[in-house]
């Protein structure tokens, strides 16, 4: 198990195995959490802020209906895409 050595502000350098076998690159975010005596790190996608957009009246009723699908529990969840795209095609025949 490679150290690490605190150094300068607090920086700590992820060894090299580390980050390749997570795809962490620099300037990723890590969520960073403490579970007893340890540090957890955690990578983190962030969404970029897009500006708003307005749906029609139509993509509102849409949109209004998937919400109160979410809030009553009518909906699935699939433990993988695969999983989802093989329901859909068996509900399609």
């Amino acid at each position: 198990m490679p150290l690490v050595k605190v150094k300068t502000k607090a920086q700590i350098t992820l060894p090299l195995k580390i980050r390749q076998a997570l795809g962490i690159e620099e300037g990723d975010y890590l969520q960073v959490t403490v579970d007893g005596n340890k540090i957890v790190l955690v990578p983190q996608a962030l969404v970029t802020k897009l500006p708003p957009v307005s749906l029609s009246q139509k993509g509102e009723q849409m949109l209004e209906e998937a919400l109160e699908d979410v809030r009553e529990g009518r909906v699935k969840e699939h433990d993988s895409v695969e999983a989802l795209i093989e329901e859909l095609h068996d509900d399609a025949h």
